[in-house]
Parts: C-alpha cells; sequence; structure tokens
C-alpha cells in the first residue's frame, strides 16, 4: 500500500528573497576582486592599496566574549525592535562581523551582549553612547 504524498509549498520569507540576492552579489563580487600586488610590486602612494584577504572561520565552536551566553532556564528575555529597513542593515553587519572575527557562527544577541559590556567597561565608548543618547 502505497501512501499518498502530498507536496508541500515552500515557505514564504516575505521580503527577505531581495536581502539574499544582495548578498550573494556581494559574496560575488569579494570573490572576483583582484589579487593584491606582490611585496616587490609595491603600488604608488597615491594609490588605494587593496584590502587584505580575510582567513577562512576556522572549525570548531569559539565564544569570542568574555563569558557564555546564560542557560535557557537563567536566562532573561529582551526584545529589542527594529523597522524592517533596520533589521536588515543590523543582519548585514552581523554577517560582516561574524566574517571579519572568522567565525563560523554569531548570532545578534552575541553581538548585543557584547556591545553593552564594552560599553559598561570601557568608558570613551560609554561616552560616545552618553552622547548619542542626550
Amino acid at each position: 500500500m502505497s501512501a499518498a504524498r502530498h507536496s508541500t509549498p515552500p515557505p514564504d520569507l516575505g521580503g527577505l528573497g531581495q536581502d539574499f540576492e544582495r548578498l550573494k552579489k556581494l559574496r560575488e563580487e569579494q570573490r572576483h576582486q583582484p589579487e593584491p600586488t606582490p611585496q616587490s610590486e609595491k603600488p604608488d602612494a597615491d594609490q588605494e592599496q587593496q584590502p587584505t584577504r580575510r582567513k577562512p572561520p576556522t572549525p570548531g565552536r569559539t565564544r569570542g566574549g568574555r563569558r557564555p551566553p546564560p542557560a535557557a532556564a537563567d536566562a532573561v528575555p529582551t526584545t529589542v525592535r527594529f523597522d524592517p529597513e533596520e533589521a536588515a542593515e543590523l543582519d548585514f553587519f552581523v554577517l560582516e562581523l561574524r566574517e571579519d572575527a572568522g567565525r563560523r557562527t554569531l548570532d545578534k544577541a552575541e553581538v548585543i551582549r557584547e556591545a553593552l559590556r564594552l560599553a559598561r567597561e570601557h568608558e570613551p565608548t560609554k561616552r560616545a553612547l552618553l552622547k548619542r543618547l542626550r
């Protein structure tokens, strides 16, 4: 006896399609950047130097921050609401941080926790935050 298989439609990702296409385009542009010039062929002082290539993410789990996130049972949930445009900008920023840090995974919660810790511990950052909040 064979059971009839029903095909389920793909999930509706709303406006994420455009963000995904934009991310694919950015990654393709990064892949096709020209190789940096060898040390023997130093560019002129007025020419802009190419950015150094990022190292690929290392396998394995890294924490990155000073302490691990709290266990789910001990965590106090906090919600931060963003408009759709700012949410997309934040997603791209977190992806950029993940690549710059050489991490395989990095979530928004970890970024926000570390940014707040930095503001509490680093006086110039705290002053800059206060200046924006006034």
